[in-house]
């Protein structure tokens, strides 16, 4: 073998078309199946994200209206008669039917505490608005349904005082409320039935019950149309029972969930 020869390689070989439009097809296969796993999380995220928030609203205006109607009737000086504190011209309770399928409103009213100076309040009692109370002076929280000025998302509003200062929106997304009241007929200090405000006597009313219509904040694109998701998943007809007042059907894609609480008027019950 001459060693000056050149050594003989085999021709160098490319791809042919097949390969090149097979090795394409896997490629985008491949990226159609990710993109559709990417959307798919991303819809089932924000969903998720949209139930976390409405759980996270119910628990606070479950938590919020708890302590507000518990505090209803409350007097700095236990000793002191009811009827010189709350009388007509300052009810414990005031009560506002919308009438039909418009939200209700409704406002309590309690006294506040002072600290061991007996000047400033102590903190302890506290307005819908989170500001303290101080002995001898009497907040009156109004709560109602409004729309936000600048994004026209219903939400749910409370102003402090007489005549009520400005609304502030304290949950966000609520749509509707609408209210019952437990009116006590026999003086037995229980309510024996729910009616709903105008035509009964405020004064005899024991317990509030509360159902609240709660709104996701963004459309979900799991929901048709015409379809509500429980929290099973399993998906009905958009109509919705608030105490006894029909809502809906709805058609756009936003989730709703309804939601019902009673709480007593604790200064009005054994």
């Amino acid at each position: 073998m001459n060693p000056l020869a050149p050594a003989r390689y085999p021709r160098d070989r490319g791809f042919t078309l097949v390969e090149v439009l097979i090795a394409l097809t896997i490629g985008m296969v491949l990226t159609l199946v990710v993109s559709l796993l990417f959307v798919g999380s991303r819809r089932t995220y924000a969903t998720t994200d949209d139930a976390s928030r409405v759980q996270e609203n119910i628990r606070y205006t479950y938590q919020l209206l708890n302590r507000m109607v518990h505090l209803s009737g409350y007097k700095s000086s236990p000793n002191s008669k009811t009827e010189e504190i709350f009388h007509a011209g300052n009810p414990v309770l005031r009560a506002t039917d919308g009438g039909g399928v418009a939200p209700d409103s409704f406002s309590v009213s309690f006294q506040g505490n002072n600290d061991g100076t007996g000047i400033a309040a102590d903190g302890s009692i506290l307005d819908c608005l989170g500001n303290p109370v101080a002995a001898g002076i009497t907040a009156i929280n109004t709560f109602t349904i409004a729309n936000h000025p600048t994004t026209g998302v219903p939400g749910l509003y409370c102003a402090v005082g007489n005549p009520a200062g400005t609304p502030v929106e304290i949950v966000p997304n609520v749509a509707n409320m609408q209210i019952l009241y437990g009116v006590d007929n026999d003086a037995d200090l229980v309510a024996d039935r729910y009616d709903a405000a105008g035509g009964i006597a405020l004064d005899n009313v024991r317990s509030i019950r509360f159902a609240f219509l709660f709104v996701s904040p963004t459309a979900s694109a799991l929901l048709a149309d015409n379809q509500k998701m429980d929290k099973s998943g399993a998906k009905s007809d958009r109509t919705y029972d608030l105490n006894g007042v029909s809502v809906g059907p709805f058609t756009d894609r936003f989730s709703r969930r309804a939601f019902t609480m009673t709480v007593s008027m604790r200064n009005r019950t054994p």
